[in-house]
């Protein structure tokens, strides 16, 4: 009797195992892979955001709320597992996290690619995070171009 209550509970437990592995997995197929490795708010002392083609400046940031704001943004860049990159674009967006540590973690973006850890992955909702991070960041500088 209890050894029939056992194989029914691990039974159960692969079952509901290898649903969530599926449903993870197709999420990821249709939705695409968020960035792994991006460092944690209470982390972050400053951080600078570059924009060349907009600005010859670099926009420091400093306070919680827009630190929090560009570390958001991040979530616009999930990435095409099977996406084929394109080496010969250049960045258009670079956004450096200064953490308390003294280290820095850099992310680069296009409205195509990004820039993540030595490795290139191609977005999959194309042009969000330029546009998003324009429109929270560089509006003014814009306006005046």
């Amino acid at each position: 009797m209890v050894n029939k209550i056992v194989k029914g509970l691990i039974r159960f437990l692969i079952e509901v195992v290898v649903i969530t592995v599926l449903i993870v997995g197709i999420r990821i197929f249709t939705d695409g892979m968020y960035l792994l490795g991006l460092p944690d708010l209470n982390d972050i002392q400053s951080v600078n955001i570059s924009y060349p083609s907009v600005t010859d400046g670099v926009k420091e940031i400093s306070s919680r709320e827009d630190i929090g704001l560009a570390l958001k943004l991040t979530g616009f860049l999930k990435y095409d597992l099977f996406g084929e990159v394109n080496s010969e674009e250049e960045p258009a967006i670079t956004i450096t996290y200064f953490l308390k540590d003294g280290t820095s973690k850099t992310i680069s973006a296009n409205n195509t690619t990004v820039w993540w850890n030595n490795r290139i992955h191609v977005i999959k909702d194309k042009e969000m995070f330029i546009n998003l991070t324009e429109g929270i960041f560089f509006l003014e500088d814009l306006q005046t171009k």
